[in-house]
């Protein structure tokens, strides 16, 4: 093992998740925020930290929520079944967040 390798590892990690942060302003139940910074006391982490955390596992949640809608176009054939298109909303939120990144960071 060697540790500096593994700081330095850490650190480039660390300097690349700093350069997608954004600051965006919210507005939160009382109860919520009384949640938040129970969150932070307890495990030693900013507010911030807990916020950010939370809302990147709710979003993950959310996406995995949205139900499969099977349409009538088949999109290939896997071991001999086909595998159809799906009509539900992921296909329009995979879209929409293809638009948006290009319009926030200028690439594809």
């Amino acid at each position: 093992m060697n540790t500096f390798q593994d700081l330095l590892k850490n650190w480039e990690e660390k300097a690349a998740e700093a350069q997608d942060l954004v600051q965006v302003s919210v507005s939160i139940q009382r109860s919520d925020l009384v949640k938040i910074k129970a969150f932070s006391e307890v495990y030693g982490l900013p507010e911030s930290t807990i916020t950010a955390t939370l809302l990147a596992t709710s979003i993950k949640e959310a996406e995995t929520a949205i139900p499969y809608v099977q349409s009538s176009e088949v999109i290939r054939v896997e071991e001999g079944e086909p595998v159809y298109a799906d009509a539900g909303k992921t296909p329009l939120l995979v879209e929409a967040e293809h638009k948006i990144h290009k319009a926030m960071t200028g690439t594809d």
